[in-house]
């Protein structure tokens, strides 16, 4: 009998050629060997081709299947804000991978008011994915039915924790605004706090004491709600710690002061300051690629 180990490009066996013979008068020589191990070295070449296409097309399927389900979840997403006279919206996400775990929604309801949505999964990719598609819907079915915020987020979080996956959270901000008085109400599940900048550039942040935990933690939290008028030139901005967190190619964080100080010195509409700072970020990671889901939202409001 003789052998010779099909060979792998870095030395590792894929495989063994094993010849015998029950001829009584020969015997396996050197020089057969030789061709025996060649022949095995073409084989381990074939094989780990064949590998290699194998992979290729399975990768071609996935990317296929990807590219499928980040074209779903885009239609998760507003294509069009509301138009509302005296406000201003804007929006931007932009995820770390095909999909991703961030979320926003804006629509109308009942009696000219408009709902904002925003959250953040914990997780990226696709088993952040799959959880944003969920919140989406929960929070679709349930503001058909429910017009305000407090015993809406009650319900949303209720319906999340009933099937609550073990370490997948949401932090998340329900908001309603009135365009007819100005007033916005707002509660905060686990989510950094919103940014308010007001017309004379300053800026302030809405109250962390009211923060309850986030979307799928705890079932039945009496979540408190925050409401405030906004004046003229009054933005308010809401972010997901992709933007915070962004890294520069020397490793430097984006970090809230530099959001705060841009947000106070900022453009001073809505829409201008929603994509000042998305570019701001994208100027500071200068390349590098994105290490979480970047999200953005602003409201406005222009008019007296």
């Amino acid at each position: 009998m003789m052998c010779a180990p099909m060979l792998s490009n870095d030395d590792q066996v894929i495989g063994i050629l094993s010849i015998d013979s029950q001829n009584p008068l020969g015997q396996f020589t050197q020089e057969d060997l030789d061709v025996l191990m060649s022949v095995a070295g073409q084989a381990a070449v074939a094989y780990e081709n064949a590998k290699l296409l194998e992979s290729y097309v399975k990768k071609q399927k996935q990317d296929s299947e990807m590219g499928i389900a980040q074209d779903i979840q885009r239609a998760l997403l507003p294509t069009d804000l509301p138009q509302v006279e005296g406000y201003e919206f804007f929006a931007s996400y932009d995820a770390a991978q095909a999909v991703g775990g961030d979320y926003f929604d804006i629509f109308h309801l009942p009696g000219g008011r408009i709902c904002f949505s925003f959250g953040d999964v914990a997780g990226k990719g696709v088993p952040g994915a799959l959880i944003m598609s969920r919140m989406h819907s929960c929070v679709q079915s349930t503001l058909k039915h429910v017009h305000e915020v407090e015993p809406a987020i009650m319900a949303i979080n209720d319906h999340m924790c009933d099937t609550a996956v073990e370490g997948r959270f949401v932090t998340y901000i329900l908001a309603i605004l009135d365009p007819a008085t100005a007033q916005i109400s707002l509660t905060n599940a686990g989510h950094m706090s919103p940014i308010i900048r007001h017309a004379d550039g300053s800026i302030e942040q809405f109250d962390d004491e009211l923060v309850g935990p986030p979307i799928g933690v705890m079932e039945d939290y009496p979540y408190e709600v925050e409401t405030r008028t906004l004046a003229p030139g009054d933005v308010v901005v809401l972010i997901t710690d992709g933007v915070n967190e962004a890294h520069s190619p020397n490793d430097e964080i984006y970090g809230d002061p530099r959001v705060l100080e841009f947000v106070k010195s900022g453009p001073a509409t809505a829409a201008a300051l929603g994509k000042a700072l998305l570019d701001d970020v994208r100027r500071h990671a200068a390349g590098r690629e994105q290490f979480d889901d970047i999200t953005i939202m602003t409201i406005g409001r222009t008019g007296g």
